[in-house]
């Protein structure tokens, strides 16, 4: 009977988004109004996310009757119900603002507004069904680390994640790009470049990070499936990678906005990364006693059965980067460039990635489990965020200072290139969404 439950509210469920994809397809190719998404044929849009979103929570309603209390089984329900909604609602205005209500001065707040509470939804409910699994008993743990779900997987859910950061910085990176210009697609071969050059980069500082471990057997060098992935050596390789394809095929666009655009959002894809040391149970920090493990609640019960390693509950180091570096590029992107427009210069907010991501690993570093502290004397991590940290600083001190001396230098000349590029940059003339 379960099976066939799934079987058929599977369909519908993939029906209902498929049929909704098409919809909101058809409607950006459409010159209507964005008034009319409500409106006529048009309804099928929010009709698809209902149906899409009542089968989805059937899919789980023979899990949540399998708990044996009701509460388990309340949260399964409620999670899985509105989880799907806010998650379909926020995919669909997704699209819409990507490729459509962007160019809408009205419905750019509107859907801006959309996109930030149903994402914020989105993952409140996933923790209230995920945490309804866990407390129904039907997630086992340690979670599994990839698919299928066994001992060995064939794709694991580290590398999904590290892809799936990936493509968010590109959508995030792309839609500024679009804005400014009036086209998708800029970066599509800089990302075919730069994606591959990152994961390369990240094996490489590994390996150097661990020469102790890999030295004179090259065969375990080249071998990634044992894991083993420095992500400050996949960043540095990725943004080297990415500028000088910028630079040689990109001419006609200007390279400090594109700076500022794209480093910062690698936060965001280190954010998603650290689910993938989650699942597979790395980058944590000491014991925890039991007497003390209360004192955690905040943390969600799935993320907290998954800490207990060798029985022992540890400190979710992963989780707390994830969320510093979130911060860090809301910081950057919100508080630095757009509150300090006026103040700020065109590579401030790339440089301020290195000052941000170096600070985080500085003091993160020396408190995870030295079993995942790099080098022979477990401090290459901590001594590269160091330096990492110093030439951001530096390089936002030199970047002001050289600024305003050729500014002053060519002011007998008139407004300099400089000058008029920055307030270019400042006063977003130019794009074709003034936000």
């Amino acid at each position: 009977m379960d099976l066939a439950m799934y079987i058929i509210f599977g369909i519908i469920t993939v029906g209902a988004i498929v049929y909704g994809v098409l919809s909101v397809r058809s409607f950006i190719k459409e010159e209507s109004d964005a008034t009319t998404l409500f409106k006529g044929k048009n309804l099928v849009i929010p009709g698809m996310i209902a149906v899409g979103g009542v089968s989805f929570m059937l899919l789980f309603l023979p899990l949540a009757l399998k708990s044996q209390t009701l509460f388990p089984k309340f949260m399964i329900t409620l999670g899985a119900l509105f989880f799907s909604l806010s998650l379909f609602t926020f995919l669909t205005f997704f699209f819409l603002h990507y490729y459509k209500f962007n160019v809408d001065k009205v419905w750019v707040k509107r859907t801006k507004i959309t996109l930030y509470i149903t994402a914020f939804l989105s993952i409140v409910f996933a923790v209230i069904l995920l945490d309804g699994l866990t407390y129904g008993g039907v997630l086992k743990f340690p979670l599994p680390q990839g698919i299928p779900f066994g001992d060995n997987p064939i794709v694991h859910f580290y590398a999904l994640f590290i892809l799936g950061g990936a493509l968010l910085v590109l959508a995030i990176s792309d839609h500024e790009f679009y804005k400014k210009y009036g086209k998708h697609g800029i970066l599509e071969n800089v990302f075919y470049v730069a994606f591959p050059a990152g994961i390369v980069g990240a094996r490489v500082w590994y390996v150097i990070g661990e020469w102790h471990v890999f030295a004179g057997d090259f065969s375990k060098m080249i071998d990634f499936r044992d894991g083993g992935l420095a992500i400050m050596g996949g960043a540095m390789f990725g943004i080297i990678a990415g500028v000088l394809f910028f630079l040689k095929y990109r001419k006609e666009y200007d390279p400090f906005f594109a700076a500022d655009v794209i480093v910062p959002t690698i936060l965001v894809a280190q954010a998603i990364g650290r689910f993938g040391n989650f699942t597979n149970q790395e980058v944590y920090g000491g014991i925890i006693p039991a007497s003390e493990i209360g004192n955690y609640w905040l943390i969600p019960a799935f993320i907290k059965e998954n800490m207990f390693i060798a029985g022992e509950f540890r400190q979710p180091f992963f989780l707390y980067e994830l969320l510093l570096n979130l911060t860090g590029y809301f910081v950057i992107r919100f508080a630095i460039g757009e509150g300090l427009k006026k103040y700020r210069k065109p590579l401030d907010m790339a440089f301020m990635y290195l000052v941000w991501y170096g600070a985080v690993r500085f003091v993160m570093e020396p408190l995870r489990d030295p079993i995942f502290r790099m080098g022979e004397t477990n401090v290459w991590s901590e001594y590269n965020a160091l330096i990492l940290l110093i030439v951001g600083v530096l390089a936002i001190i030199g970047n002001h200072v050289i600024r305003y001396a050729l500014k002053d230098k060519q002011t007998e000349n008139g407004v300099s290139i400089t000058d008029s590029a920055e307030r270019n940059e400042n006063d977003g003339s130019g794009d074709v969404d003034v936000e």
